[in-house]
């Protein structure tokens, strides 16, 4: 080789390199993504922390809005399980419930929508924009490539900050996406401003592996302020599947709070008793780790979907720590006479192939039975566990109203009955379309007629559903004064 062609060939070789690493030294010098984080808790005259309720849903239930307490929980899934829960709110909205002569949609008793992972989209989105989501969910996200954004991460080079910015992960690129496409810059503020129902959007804490919960109670369990925080990075963190994306990072200020304990969390003598088995004992000793400043600094959290896809732990974790000696209980309770928990699951089923198979080398047939077979088998406990806190929220109820009077405006005192609903891709009656949809891999991207379907599944099944029509049938029914009899015991669903 002649020097002349040494020299040209070394000139292209450092020009290759110099190409790829002018954008990371552009991107090391510029550093100028500002991270939002969460703020704390605002204080009085004495520095004290001011704890006042926020978004939360007992807070925001004082005037329930009807007889019907309706909670809702949507699982993971991604783009699958977003597209079937926007179908079933779909069909909520044909459901005619009847209460005091007047009709309205079932959709307008809704007072809280717990959701993980890929139902956390469509949750946030009817939270903020409401009948208008049923217009411009499907073009915002249903309908859009998201994993041509999340390939954009990797490959663009103008998207590497997180490569040279400790504070800057993969997720928080992703949240701006999703804030972007959908959200606007709308934080927890503009929720609590539309009321009920209440939206609770659910990811992991992966240094304790439970649920977090987008609300008021628990980001007083770190001296937060929730009301500032963009609603786009609680879904981000809610959808951060590990390893492909980083952790969405909250601060804990709990030194601020000089050690007060908000009125929300578990009282710390719950977590005293010797009942190794205690769920309160826990929920107790859970808000102790949050509440010690040595013990938790920061909260970094992950997938909803690792520590509960169906999201209905923070459903029954609520109805555990409920106290209904409380005013606030008691009002509900003197209007409730019906309590519906409705689970829209759209996880796919599990892939019998593997079954079949000497070796598992597939990338999607691993993640597929981690995110899959396992999240079920442990949803299936989650489902016994909520069943049986509604069975004792509907004597609660039953116990508070009787001890008001025989006759409450007209109805039976002990005339409260309550069901738990699980509507899922399994519940499809045609075979084929069941294992088709059941088959759609768990990403955030589909095909547009995969989309239509999913809707449309879950906008039938639930209209067609007997237990619902069943629960609230006879709401509108005559009122009569009648002696209070023996209270039935809510059979299991």
């Amino acid at each position: 080789m002649t020097n002349d062609a040494y020299w040209r060939l070394l000139r292209r070789a450092l020009s290759a390199v110099a190409a790829l690493l002018l954008p990371l030294l552009l991107l090391w010098g510029c550093q100028t993504t500002m991270v939002p984080t969460n703020q704390p808790l605002p204080q009085n005259a004495r520095g004290l922390p001011v704890y006042s309720g926020g978004y939360a849903l007992l807070p925001m239930l004082q005037h329930p809005q009807g007889e019907v307490v309706f909670i809702m929980a949507f699982s993971g899934g991604g783009k699958r399980s977003a597209a079937f829960a926007h179908g079933v709110l779909r069909g909520l909205r044909q459901i005619p419930v009847v209460e005091d002569g007047r009709t309205r949609s079932l959709l307008d008793e809704l007072d809280y929508v717990a959701a993980v992972s890929g139902g956390s989209f469509p949750a946030m989105h009817y939270g903020l924009y409401r009948d208008k989501s049923f217009e411009t969910f499907p073009s915002e996200f249903l309908k859009v490539d998201i994993n041509a954004y999340i390939f954009g991460t990797y490959l663009l080079p103008w998207n590497w900050e997180w490569l040279v910015n400790p504070f800057y992960g993969t997720n928080d690129r992703m949240a701006e996406v999703y804030d972007r496409l959908m959200f606007h810059g709308a934080t927890y503020a503009d929720l609590l401003r539309r009321g009920l129902p209440v939206v609770s959007v659910d990811a992991t804490d992966i240094a304790n592996g439970i649920p977090f919960s987008f609300t008021q109670p628990y980001f007083d369990l770190i001296c937060s302020d929730l009301s500032s925080f963009p609603v786009a990075r609680a879904v981000a963190a809610s959808n951060g599947f590990p390893v492909l994306f980083s952790p969405i990072t909250l601060i804990s200020h709990t030194p601020d709070c000089r050690g007060v304990r908000p009125p929300t969390a578990a009282p710390a003598e719950w977590a005293e008793t010797p009942d190794e088995l205690s769920r309160r004992a826990l929920l107790a000793r859970t808000a102790d780790r949050y509440l010690d400043p040595e013990r938790t600094q920061y909260v970094h959290l992950l997938d909803g979907g690792i520590s509960d896809n169906l999201a209905l732990r923070g459903v029954a974790n609520g109805g555990i720590a409920l106290d209904d000696t409380t005013d606030t209980f008691r009002r509900i309770a003197l209007k409730t006479r019906r309590v519906l928990v409705l689970s829209v699951d759209g996880q796919s089923a599990a892939d019998p192939a593997i079954s079949k198979q000497r070796v598992v080398t597939g990338l999607s047939q691993i993640f597929g039975a981690v995110s899959g077979t396992q999240i079920d088998a442990y949803s299936f406990e989650t489902m016994i566990l909520t069943a049986s806190e509604l069975r004792q929220l509907v004597d609660s109820l039953r116990k508070v109203r009787c001890s008001q009077a025989r006759v409450i405006e007209g109805h039976d005192c002990a005339d409260v009955r309550g069901a738990l609903v699980h509507i899922s891709l399994s519940s499809i009656l045609d075979p084929q379309e069941r294992q088709r949809l059941q088959a759609i891999p768990t990403g955030l991207t589909i095909p547009y007629e995969d989309v239509d379907q999913l809707v449309s599944s879950g906008e039938h099944l639930v209209q067609q559903n007997e237990t619902i029509r069943g629960l609230i049938s006879d709401l509108g029914g005559p009122a009569v004064a009648v002696a209070v009899q023996a209270r039935p015991r809510l059979a299991p669903k």
